[in-house]
């Protein structure tokens, strides 16, 4: 929890940071996404690199690539 993840939509080439928390501290607007939506699940435990495929809401897929994590206590990145 509280991990920032940076990722990249691969086919639009859009980023995104956002952090992952509990659903009472979503908040999409300060880029908190709850580990329990889709996406959030998604990427629990991902590493930069590695992509994963996901269903956007209108049911189409796409791939998210990781760009960067940096786990909260951790001084260096996670590779």
């Amino acid at each position: 929890m509280r991990s920032h993840v940076e990722f990249v939509d691969e086919r639009s080439g859009d980023k995104r940071k956002v952090e992952l928390v509990w659903p009472l501290d979503a908040d999409m607007d300060r880029n908190r996404l709850s580990v329990m939506t889709l996406v959030g699940a998604g990427l629990i435990g991902m590493r930069k690199g590695v992509s994963i495929d996901w269903p956007d809401r209108s049911g189409e897929e796409r791939r998210l690539r990781i760009v960067e994590v940096i786990q909260p206590g951790l001084q260096d990145k996670a590779a």
